[in-house]
């Protein structure tokens, strides 16, 4: 288990002072980095973690949580700003960032989703077909006829065929 850290004070440099103030002030960064950049910034003039907490509308536990892997990451941070300052702010941006997260691994291949898009642009008729245009439920079926696919679904090739097999835009 790691130790708790909670009441120590973040020793930051005049440049992560900077960079964070920039993070902190920022319109144009996401909402949770300039919260986090305020959290490191309140923590290394000592303020606690409820006083921070109760100013940001947080949890004091997301407060301890921020600051004790801005701590934990302090000496590497100092070393980068001593030997590399170009990749110091994005280092310290990386720090503030959310850990990734395992999640569900994609379905199909980048190669499936090609395959499939592919498959879309040629005509029903040079598979076989009496359509003279494809819809989503017969691309589906030749996908997995044609070996591209086990199965997939007609909702899949639909967004496959708008967005490129991205879920979000």
């Amino acid at each position: 288990m790691k130790n708790k850290r909670i009441d120590m004070v973040p020793k930051i440099t005049k440049k992560m002072k900077e960079i964070l103030t920039k993070f902190a002030n920022s319109r144009s960064k996401r909402s949770s980095l300039v919260k986090r950049a305020t959290i490191i910034l309140r923590a290394a003039e000592g303020a606690q973690d409820l006083e921070i907490a109760e100013e940001l509308g947080l949890h004091y536990n997301s407060v301890g949580l921020w600051r004790n892997r801005f701590l934990e990451e302090q000496s590497l941070l100092k070393e980068l700003e001593e030997n590399n300052l170009q990749i110091l702010e994005v280092k310290i941006e990386a720090v503030l960032n959310d850990l990734e997260r395992s999640g569900k691994p994609p379905e199909f291949t980048a190669d499936q989703v090609t395959k499939v898009i592919a498959l879309a642009c040629t005509h029903p008729k040079d598979h076989g077909y009496e359509q003279s245009q494809w819809t989503l439920t017969l691309l589906a079926k030749e996908a997995v006829k044609s070996g591209i696919v086990e199965k997939i679904s007609a909702k899949s090739v639909s967004r496959f065929l708008k967005y490129g097999g991205s879920k979000t835009i």
